[in-house]
């Protein structure tokens, strides 16, 4: 993933983190121009436009690491949230077998945590019909 950091160029300081180019390029001439038609190059050393000591840089970030504990506790955060309305106090047309069943899920949900190879693994209960 290709970032953008704009740099003092006599020391090398980092002077912003990582980021996309910048939106607001329209109000500083010449730089909308250049990225617009791909002439990166120019960007490293912007003595031309008046900012001496300044370029920007290109920056390849490694692709973020896929989060497997964020992923599973929002995979559970949905599930509850899906099947709250099914154990609602005024859900009548529902059997007390039913009830008892979608809760008994709902807390098996919650208990994913508990789960011995949690978050690499993890034992999904089967919803309710």
């Amino acid at each position: 993933m290709k970032k953008w950091q704009l740099k003092r160029l006599s020391t090398d300081e980092a002077l912003n983190e990582p980021q996309d180019l910048p939106q607001t390029w329209k109000n500083i001439t010449g730089l909308t121009s250049l990225a617009i038609r791909g002439e990166t190059a120019r960007l490293n050393n912007l003595s031309w436009a008046g900012h001496n000591d300044l370029g920007w840089f290109e920056i390849n970030e490694p692709d973020p690491v896929f989060d497997q504990k964020k992923f599973v506790d929002n995979q559970v955060t949905r599930l509850l949230s899906e099947s709250a309305p099914m154990v609602a106090i005024d859900n009548t047309n529902m059997t007390k077998q039913k009830r008892v069943e979608w809760l008994d899920y709902r807390r098996q949900l919650q208990e994913v945590y508990l789960q011995s190879e949690y978050p690499d693994v993890v034992f999904w209960p089967n919803k309710p019909e």
